[in-house]
């Protein structure tokens, strides 16, 4: 038997699903037990979930999520339904474990939104090991979303719905108050002056505390200093009066026979630099040439590769792209691409991406490909859309979703173009183009 030993996070909580969905429990295959830091400290388990197995009178410790999911399903004869059938589907659930425990939960729940646009579940056409971890990491988000949030995610919320109204798992979720609400499907965004009174209801209603407690504090010290002033006998008090009221006079004798004082000018206003308008979304990306100097396997990830591409600069970005499964190593190498070069940076499993190589993709994501900029293309090319006049941020605000309010209509055209809605793709030398994709999307 295992035993597993789990804290409060999320990914012991998404161990604990899957323990209880395959019936591990019950069939007496795995002992599951919770423990508190203190505890973890005496039984010298440095992270959880940790998993101790014992086999051939050898002792076992693991803390990986991904082994912790697999020998469950291996114990349960489940692994082919909850790992894939095929390598590749196996390979994707490895990727989303990766995923999970590198993005935070706002990134991750933009990602599977786009993801979930023509799958019922993650990977596979049932429900998958990677569907019960980032169930559990995304339940509380989504249940937090207004109703006009859960309707502009609607394919994270339709895949949340469907996974928690799942038998087995249906009756966990209630138990443990992870369960979403049905969003009214009328409901929209709140225009401006909504959202600020909204904003200023929330701002109110988070210093109201502040002020009461601040208000006990302000009574606390008049009624000490009134008591204290009970203790002072009467005539100290009136000896007080007469000085201060000696100290008044002559005050004001000195007052009158002085100069009159210079009035202060009024501080001049400094100007503050005007605030940068910035046009239509599509205008922000800074898509510009690249050419992948160097790339090499993420030694962390099966996944991921990182590359150094020159885009024109000083020097070569770094950046991370999940091409493992599809692209070979010899084909990305000093491959001209199309980089997307004004993303904040971040970290992709503990490499600081600065960028994204965009790709063409077949919509089921079976394909994925690079795209090409046209012969001729040097690094550094700007790549523009036909139609509209580039006006880029140097590094575009994660919070006002720019690049996600285009991506649903960057497509790739049935003549394989690189196109947003109806407008090409162009740089001075020609079109983008994906190599043998046709009627595809751009990520």
């Amino acid at each position: 038997m295992a035993q597993i030993f789990l804290g409060k996070d999320r990914t012991s909580r998404a161990v604990d699903i899957m323990a209880r969905y395959t019936r591990a429990i019950d069939a007496d295959l795995v002992k599951i037990t919770e423990v508190t830091p203190e505890q973890q400290k005496v039984l010298e388990i440095a992270t959880v979930p940790c998993m101790i197995v014992t086999e051939a009178g050898k002792t076992f410790k693991c803390a990986s999520a991904y082994a912790i999911f697999r020998h469950i399903a291996e114990l349960t004869k489940f692994e082919k339904i909850f790992f894939g059938r095929t390598e590749l589907e196996n390979q994707q659930v490895l990727s989303y474990f990766e995923l999970v425990k590198s993005l935070d939960t706002e990134e991750l729940a933009e990602l599977l939104n786009n993801d979930l646009k023509l799958r019922m579940f993650l990977v596979s056409y049932n429900i998958t090991a990677a569907d019960i971890l980032a169930f559990s990491h995304l339940a509380e988000y989504v249940g937090e979303l207004k109703d006009f949030e859960k309707v502009e995610k609607n394919n994270l919320f339709r895949w949340i719905d469907h996974v928690q109204n799942l038998p087995g798992i249906e009756k966990y979720v209630s138990s443990h108050n992870l369960s979403v609400s049905f969003p009214d499907e009328s409901a929209k965004q709140p225009s401006k002056r909504e959202l600020k009174k909204m904003a200023k209801k929330a701002y109110t209603k988070e210093n109201k505390g502040n002020k009461e407690e601040g208000k006990k504090q302000d009574d606390k010290k008049q009624e000490d200093k009134k008591q204290e002033e009970k203790k002072e006998t009467k005539a100290p008090v009136v000896e007080e009066i007469k000085k201060e009221e000696k100290k008044t006079e002559k005050n004001t004798t000195q007052d009158s026979a002085a100069p009159a004082k210079k009035e202060k000018k009024p501080k001049q206003k400094q100007n503050k630099p005007a605030k940068v308008e910035y046009g239509e979304p599509i205008t922000q990306l800074d898509m510009r040439v690249g050419q992948i100097k160097k790339v090499w396997k993420h030694p962390e990830s099966t996944s991921l590769y990182c590359e150094e591409i020159d885009i024109g600069e000083d020097e070569p970005r770094q950046i991370a792209s999940g091409l493992q499964l599809y692209v070979k190593e010899e084909e990305m190498q000093d491959a001209m691409v199309v980089v997307l070069a004004n993303l904040k940076p971040r970290k992709l499993a503990n490499f600081m991406s600065n960028g994204m190589v965009m790709c063409a993709e077949t919509p089921d994501k079976s394909a994925v490909e690079l795209l090409h900029p046209p012969t001729g293309s040097k690094p550094g090319d700007l790549i523009t859309v036909k139609g509209y006049e580039r006006n880029c941020p140097e590094k575009m605000n994660p919070k006002k979703k720019i690049f996600e309010s285009v991506v649903d209509d960057l497509i790739i055209d049935e003549n394989g173009i690189a196109k947003f809605k109806d407008a090409e793709w162009v740089t001075d030398n020609g079109t983008i183009v994906a190599t043998t994709i046709r009627n595809g999307v751009i990520h």
